[in-house]
């Protein structure tokens, strides 16, 4: 009968528990827990950062973070907007409990976390001034179609919708942003990624 080597078993223990690390994010530190199988389990991604740095935070802003993860732009957005409400939602749900546990131990009082097909099981009165998302490269076309629509349906006039995109998507955004809101702002492009905007009218 075959023994698996106890090396590799010790290993799976320590994988099995919490990943915790503490970033810096805007000038003041987070501290997160993850796990595998989670988006960039072990440090925050480039493309997150990178969309932090040119959002245009407001402080009364109602935010909505599409496809949390665990969950550092609705975080942000929580810390950097304290007059809103802020909205985290993912379809998975662990990347939901984690990004519940996160808001939990960095003290965000005015950010909710729930699961979320998209759109799909938001509250349909709910109306949101700033759509945020690190948009999965791996997504259908129809699925960012319908990332897209059920935003504008979702916000308020006047509205940001800011995404982060890897650069091969940037003319697919641009395109599909002025389709839908008649608008697109490339904010920047970097070596790997590009940060679009569209404004809701």
């Amino acid at each position: 009968m075959h023994q698996i080597d106890l090396d590799l078993l010790k290993k799976s223990a320590h994988w099995r528990k919490n990943i915790t690390f503490s970033q810096d994010v805007l000038g003041k530190t987070f501290h997160f827990s993850s796990t595998w199988g989670i988006f960039s389990p072990e440090k925050l991604d480039d493309g997150s950062l990178m969309l932090l740095d040119y959002i245009d935070f407001q402080h009364d802003d109602n935010s909505i973070d599409l496809g949390c993860g665990y969950g550092v732009l609705g975080m942000t957005a929580s810390r950097e907007c304290p007059n809103g409400q802020h909205l985290l939602i993912d379809k998975d749900f662990v990347a939901v409990e984690y990004a519940k546990l996160n808001c939990k131990n960095n003290q965000l009082h005015n950010a909710n976390v729930q699961l979320s097909n998209g759109f799909y099981h938001v509250d349909k009165t709910q109306k949101f001034s700033l759509v945020m998302s690190n948009l999965p490269a791996k997504a259908s076309k129809e699925q960012h179609y319908l990332y897209l629509l059920d935003a504008y349906e979702h916000m308020t006039t006047g509205g940001r919708f800011y995404v982060v995109t890897i650069n091969g998507l940037r003319d697919f955004m641009k395109r599909s942003f002025s389709e839908v809101f008649g608008n697109t702002t490339k904010v920047k492009q970097g070596k790997t990624y590009t940060v679009t905007l569209a404004v809701k009218d």
